[in-house]
């Protein structure tokens, strides 16, 4: 595991990069895997990756997988074949900014939805992410797992391993604080 400072260190470079390059924090597109849809949140907060849930135990939901963009960029049709798609989420506390210590993961659920099962901490940054397991030809496939990437004001993608935002390129959520959380 790469330590809380180097990820600083990663964090305050795509920073500088940021500046140098012209890239738009303002509409961060996944470089790989499905994107999260919107949830029961509570509200947005420092930006628009963040999102604060309203309880401890979330719905988390997602893109079913295969996406329109993944069939209109496989250009043999082969995806449309696609079978038995299950998929997988993890979730870490956030040490600043970075995963921490995997608190929950589950794997071959059946729908592009989850509502935990086990209650998250109170007041806390977790980072999480999904991707869609497969069965192709008869052969076991996954997805890459769900990043976000910065996209330059001129709409190409900057290199992808030095403009990860946030360093990880996990999705975040804030969980509300035990007074707040829904149904307590």
């Amino acid at each position: 595991m790469i330590s809380a400072r180097v990820w600083m260190a990663a964090r305050y470079w795509a920073a500088l990069l940021f500046l140098v390059t012209g890239c738009s924090v303002a509409s961060p597109l996944p470089a790989a895997g499905l994107r999260p849809l919107p949830l029961l949140m509570g509200g947005w907060i420092r930006d628009p990756i963040t999102r604060k849930v309203d309880s401890l135990q979330p719905t988390l939901q997602w893109e079913t997988f295969p996406r329109p963009e993944d069939l209109k960029a496989d250009t043999d049709g082969r995806l449309a074949d696609a079978r038995s798609v299950t998929y997988e989420i993890r979730i870490w506390r956030a040490d600043d900014g970075a995963p921490g210590e995997l608190v929950y993961a589950r794997t071959g659920l059946a729908e592009p939805a989850h509502t935990l099962d086990t209650p998250l901490a109170p007041d806390t940054l977790y980072l999480w992410t999904i991707r869609a397991r497969f069965d192709l030809d008869g052969q076991p496939r996954v997805t890459q797992w769900a990043v976000l990437l910065l996209v330059r004001s001129d709409g190409l993608r900057p290199d992808a391993r030095r403009t990860l935002l946030p360093p990880s390129g996990y999705y975040e959520l804030k969980t509300p604080t035990q007074a707040d959380a829904r149904g307590s």
